[in-house]
Order: C-alpha cells, then sequence, then structure tokens
C-alpha cells in the first residue's frame, strides 16, 4: 500500500502558522475519511481536523506543542490508493471550506531541499534564510534536527568568538511556546484592567498563626489568597467560561486555575490546579503546592481548559501591576505585595479580562468579592 503525507490545511485567509495541540489518534490506528484525527490551534480558535484519507496512520512528523507552517507535513498515512499528489487537507469541526495550498520544498545550495516544517523550525529560532541555506544535510533533506545541531554548533562556536560583542543562543522550547500564545492573544483578545485595596490582616494573622502549629498542611499567604479567588468563581459562571470561536461560549463547569510558575533563566510556566472550586481547602492547598512543584520541574500544564490564571508578586516586592491575559483564559488575576497604606496592611488585586467576554460590572462584582473573602477569610473556613 503507498504511503502518504498529510499536510497542515490552510483554513482561512493570511493564515501563516499552526500549533499542534494533541493527536487524537495514534501510529498503528485506522482511519477513516473525515474522521478527526488531530487538534490545532490557530489564530481564531481550536479546531479538530479531519483526515483527508481513508487509511493506517504509520507516522506523525510532528510533535504535540509543536508550531507548524501551513502546508508542512504533520503525518504520513497508508491509503489505498496512491494519492497524485499531498493535499493540505482537513476541515475543522466548524466546517470551514480548507484551501488546498501547492506544496512547494525550495532547493537550497547543493540541491538540499527544505521542507516547509524545517523552514517554519528554523523561522522559530530566529534564523534567516541565508543561514537556513547553509546548513549541511547529509540525506539531501533539510530536517529540523540539522538545524538544531547547526544552532547548537553555531552556540558554542559564538562563546569562543572575540570580539563580536555579542552572542546568539536559540530560545528556549518553552519561551518559543510563551512567545506563540502571547502573540496569539495580542491578535485576539480585547483586555480591560481593574484592581482595588484588600485589607490583608486576616491572611497575615492566619499565616502567622498556622506556622506555629502542627497542621495538616502549612498554607502559605499566596495559597490562602488564591483559594478567596477559586471560590469567588463558584459565583461568576463568566469566569469559568472560555470562548470557542466568536459565537460560543463555553461554561465549564469547574474552575481550572492556572498559576504563573517562575523557573530560572526568567523562565515562565503554569501549573494548573483543575477544578479549583470544588475543593475543600486542605486537599486544594497539596495540589497548588504539587503542581507548583511539577511546574518547576518543568512541566508546563497549560491546557485550553484553563479559564483563569493567577499571578503573585508579593515574594518580590511588587506592590502593583497590570498583568497580561494569555489565551484561551478569559482572565487573569494579580496580586501584589502586602503594603502599609494609611496605617493598615494592604495588598492590591488586579484583575484583567477579555472584553470580549466580560464587561466592566461583570469585572467588578467578581474582583469585589475575592477582595471580600480575603478581608474576611476566617480559620473555619480552611478546615484547620
Amino acid at each position: 500500500m503507498p504511503i502518504t503525507e498529510v499536510l497542515v490545511p490552510q483554513l482561512g485567509e493570511g493564515l501563516q502558522e499552526v500549533k499542534v495541540i494533541r493527536f487524537l489518534k495514534q501510529p498503528g490506528e485506522t482511519i477513516k475519511r473525515d474522521e478527526h484525527f488531530y487538534e490545532m490551534e490557530t489564530d481564531k480558535a481550536v479546531v479538530e481536523v479531519e483526515s483527508p484519507y481513508d487509511g493506517t496512520l504509520t507516522e506523525w512528523l510532528a510533535g504535540e506543542g509543536d508550531v507548524l507552517a501551513i502546508g508542512a507535513p504533520i503525518a504520513k498515512m497508508e491509503t489505498a490508493e496512491a494519492v497524485a499528489a499531498p493535499a493540505a487537507h482537513g476541515a475543522p469541526v466548524s466546517h470551514a471550506v480548507p484551501t488546498a495550498p501547492v506544496r512547494t520544498e525550495r532547493p537550497a545550495a547543493g540541491d538540499v531541499v527544505i521542507p516547509p516544517r524545517t523552514r517554519a523550525h528554523a523561522k522559530s529560532l530566529g534564523l534567516t534564510e541565508d543561514e537556513l541555506r547553509s546548513i549541511p544535510s547529509n540525506t539531501g533533506k533539510l530536517m529540523p534536527e540539522d538545524v538544531d545541531a547547526f544552532v547548537s554548533a553555531r552556540g558554542s562556536a559564538a562563546v569562543e568568538v572575540a570580539g563580536e560583542g555579542y552572542t546568539d543562543r536559540p530560545v528556549p522550547a518553552q519561551q518559543r511556546t510563551f512567545m506563540y500564545r502571547v502573540k496569539r492573544s495580542s491578535q485576539i483578545v480585547v483586555p480591560g484592567t481593574i484592581d482595588i485595596f484588600v485589607p490583608w490582616k486576616n491572611i497575615r494573622g492566619l499565616f502567622e498563626s498556622l506556622r506555629k502549629e502542627d497542621v495538616e498542611v502549612q498554607p502559605s499567604e499566596f495559597v490562602m489568597a488564591a483559594f478567596c479567588i477559586a471560590q469567588s468563581a463558584k459565583n461568576h459562571t463568566k469566569f469559568r467560561s472560555t470562548l470557542v470561536g466568536e459565537e460560543t461560549i463555553r461554561e465549564w463547569d469547574h474552575l481550572n486555575m492556572g498559576i504563573a510558575v517562575a523557573r530560572p533563566s526568567d523562565e515562565l510556566v503554569t501549573a494548573v490546579v483543575n477544578d479549583a472550586d470544588a475543593l475543600e481547602f486542605v486537599p486544594f492547598a497539596r495540589a497548588v503546592q504539587s503542581q507548583v512543584r511539577r511546574a518547576r520541574e518543568g512541566q508546563d500544564q497549560a491546557s485550553m481548559a484553563t479559564q483563569m490564571l493567577v499571578t503573585y508578586m508579593g515574594a518580590h516586592n511588587i506592590v502593583a501591576a497590570v498583568p497580561v491575559l494569555v489565551s484561551p483564559a478569559v482572565s487573569v488575576v494579580f496580586i501584589g505585595a502586602a503594603h502599609l497604606r494609611e496605617g493598615q496592611l494592604m495588598t492590591t488585586v488586579g484583575l484583567t479580562f477579555d472584553h470580549r467576554l466580560i464587561n466592566g460590572v461583570g469585572a467588578a462584582n467578581f474582583l469585589n468579592e475575592i477582595g471580600e473573602r480575603m478581608e474576611k477569610l476566617e480559620r473555619s473556613e480552611l478546615g484547620l
């Protein structure tokens, strides 16, 4: 049976790249024509892509989380009949009609072929066209691994070069993922930001009291504040929702709370506590500690089901900030460092929200409930 390459489809005018979210089929599985077999994220939405052929999936040519150019090969399938030319096919759930671009592989110096996925990978690393064409290949077809080897060797050599005044380094994979999300968000999100001052005396008092006792968990001030945020989401459906395109609101039963976690070299990843609003305090605190630990080890847990993000800058003495919203989350809550304001211990709680879904009064009501819960938090609510 012939082997056919499946290409990333063109789903809209001006679309240049997509991010692979999830594989729905694995190599060896049989796939029917028009059956969903992977998810990808575009500038506008996450879509499930349909197979253009009947056959058996033999190989994925990319990984989950990879960013691919339109027309790049994503999979190989064993089909019953030979296909004249690979088609950039695959219809999304929204039934948009894909336009099949002509797949071209441009020869480099020495007749080395540069596939679209290699070109996209090189672009993500900041390589110029001339640099890309200078990379050697033993097979006659330049692959992403060849690009990585070139960048790695160039990085090592750059350290030894004196007098140039700079060193080129590849952007870390996690930062490239974050860059993609931020860029995508800047194109679609309409942000609004508000903030309030919240008395911090209760949370500070509970923290000081509990640290002197042998209790089931030793919660930080941040964990107690995050618990107040999660509980507030019970009464505000939009903050437990995500947008699916521009016409559908997906209301989730529970909140999947993302927490911004810093790693060495200023890398940023996201820890996620699923069903955060449904947890009592002790399991909530344990979940936060566990997920943050995994994030610090390098595991980014963000997904399309993460509706809200929380960022805490108290440990860095940052009193106020305008938090940046990264879709698909519809809000991000900022908690600043506690400080004296008119003789009272206070903190700033800021909220950036997606104005496409949430309006000012709804955001104000949610933020005020968070502030009230933080101000009036009692030990009985913690179960300790």
